[in-house]
């Protein structure tokens, strides 16, 4: 590899920094691999790592008003101080051997007046976090007043 030698200016709180994050004086020769491999990089970025392709994707889910259920969506609800689940399998939400609507979930063990959107607790595939089904139907009322022009009257339910 040739070298060609001519000076080159570089601002000195860029040398100053590039030298505290590697722990070699700004001044120092030793910076010089270091600074020729970031300009390497940035002309030959490494390859994105592939994303990994499971091959049981599918479109299959269950349309709750506003709020799209993909498959395997988990849903939860609290009846006497007692958990209990449901899951979205292909197109229904299954608990057990039951079909039910979120509403019928939401009371299949309780009084039958719950709002299942109060109620029921969701934790989408792949994420460990339960969000209420109340604010993923505000993020999603949000979202679509955003995509339309911002209007601030999303139809009501």
């Amino acid at each position: 590899m040739s070298t060609l030698q001519f000076p080159t200016r570089l601002p000195a709180d860029l040398l100053v920094e590039l030298g505290e994050l590697t722990g070699i004086r700004w001044n120092s020769w030793e910076l010089e691999p270091i600074i020729c491999e970031a300009i390497r990089r940035y002309m030959h970025p490494p390859a994105a790592p592939a994303r990994e392709q499971t091959s049981t994707t599918s479109d299959a889910g269950y349309q709750w008003k506003q709020v799209y259920l993909p498959d395997g969506t988990r849903l939860r609800a609290s009846f006497g101080g007692q958990p209990h689940f449901a899951t979205v399998t292909g197109t229904e939400i299954k608990s057990g051997d039951l079909a039910l609507t979120p509403s019928g979930f939401a009371n299949l063990y309780g009084s039958g007046n719950r709002n299942a959107w109060k109620a029921v607790w969701l934790r989408f595939p792949g994420n460990e976090q339960w969000v209420l089904a109340d604010v993923c139907r505000a993020k999603q009322k949000a979202a679509i007043a955003r995509l339309f022009g911002g209007a601030d009257d999303v139809a009501a339910d």
